[in-house]
């Protein structure tokens, strides 16, 4: 069968967690399927992107954007009540491109990565069509609204409010235009505001385990390491890097640990951090290494949704896991034995402190979290589900 596949961006690099999931689910339906990868960017695919992407499709096609269109769009986008994201998004002449391919493609069916795309292809009724929500987007920008910040950042928060608000409306109604619909938790379903959200199917995103796999040897080194990994220029992940540079690392107790914030595109905020205690990378070529090279991985994020592949990998590797909320309840786990969940900045260095004290009590951890890992969170099992969807849609 052939799927073309619709998404906001080229899926490579694999810095992203959009990227990296419909990179793997691409993966997956290329061995039986054609796929048309379609993906909206303002600037042409370069040739390391063509050379990773070619052995899974048979059409690669960018839809370009223009850049002082997008800016102008916005301008406007008080105008009408779709989300900010889907007017950045959405280009008239991209969708005649889009709609030119369909029709020479004649594709069995359509998967579209996140509602930002949604407005391309809600009208191609001559297709079956499946939507990735991937993340309820709408409550991870409620949440990013209420998140405490300096009183000049308000105007911020108030429109992260109305994006939330736009997106939690527009979330709904794309929900009628789609045949099949796909999210990546159970939690993030829940979220999702429509009567029928049960009939979401979950596919959660996988890891790569042998490129994951435990380090070799589990000697204690000096100094210690903590780690946290994510892409620097998402807002989570930057609220989470200085939570954990500024009020958790500050009250450890043990002496010389040392923490490394490990990703790409770090903000200048996060960049900032940077000390003779605290090592800020930027991308690095194999991020499993640093995983290894650690002794604890610590994820106080506080904002945002979905499944996060950061924990997967952690697990993956052995690496105990200290956990806040938001990053361990999607994982559908009980956290006795799999990892330490925390809230405030004293329980996150207590639980620190406890583990490197107690290695093997951390080791266990590790054991018990990979275990889970291979087996509920693999991306060929997870990539079979999504093949299973679209077959059943078309």
């Amino acid at each position: 069968m052939k799927w073309l596949v619709l998404t906001s961006r080229i899926p490579y690099p694999l810095e992203k967690g959009d990227k990296l999931r419909v990179y793997h689910q691409i993966k997956h339906l290329s061995e039986r399927h054609d796929v048309v990868l379609c993906c909206l960017s303002d600037a042409s695919p370069t040739q390391e992107q063509k050379e990773a992407l070619a052995p899974l499709v048979s059409e690669f096609h960018v839809l370009k954007l223009n850049p002082i269109k997008r800016l102008l769009r916005l301008l406007f986008a008080w105008s009408h009540n779709r989300p900010f994201q889907v007017v950045w998004f959405t280009e008239n002449a991209a969708k005649r491109r889009l709609k030119a391919i369909l029709q020479k493609a004649k594709p069995d069916g359509v998967f579209c990565q996140l509602i930002r795309c949604a407005e391309y292809v809600k009208d191609c009724h001559e297709v079956p069509k499946t939507l990735d929500y991937m993340d309820a987007l709408s409550a991870g920008m409620h949440r990013r609204s209420h998140q405490d910040s300096p009183w000049w950042r308000w105007p911020w928060r108030w429109l992260m409010m109305v994006e939330g608000n736009r997106l939690a409306r527009y979330e709904s109604r794309m929900f009628d235009y789609f045949d099949a619909h796909t999210i990546i938790s159970t939690n993030d379903r829940l979220l999702i505001p429509h009567r029928d959200r049960d009939a979401i199917r979950i596919v959660p995103n996988g890891v790569a385990l042998s490129q994951f796999s435990p380090a070799s040897s589990h000697v204690s080194k000096e100094p210690r390491v903590v780690l946290f990994t994510g892409n620097m220029s998402y807002p989570p992940n930057v609220d989470a890097a200085q939570f954990l540079a500024q009020e958790i690392m500050p009250r450890v107790q043990t002496p010389g640990v040392h923490l490394v914030l490990a990703g790409a595109e770090p903000k200048p905020v996060v960049e900032a951090l940077a000390s003779e205690r605290v090592t800020v990378t930027g991308w690095v070529d194999d991020i499993a290494d640093e995983y290894r090279r650690a002794d604890l991985f610590v994820a106080p994020l506080r904002m945002g949704t979905g499944l996060q592949n950061k924990v997967l990998e952690a697990m993956s590797t052995e690496l105990p896991c200290v956990l806040s909320p938001h990053a361990f309840s999607p994982l559908g786990l009980p956290s006795d034995g799999h990892a330490v969940v925390c809230q405030s900045p004293v329980e996150y260095a207590e639980a620190i402190d406890r583990l490197l004290a107690h290695p093997e009590e951390a080791r266990k951890l590790g054991i018990s979290a990979r275990r889970a890992i291979q087996a509920s969170f693999s991306w060929q099992s997870h990539g079979q589900t999504l093949e299973d969807i679209l077959e059943q849609s078309a």
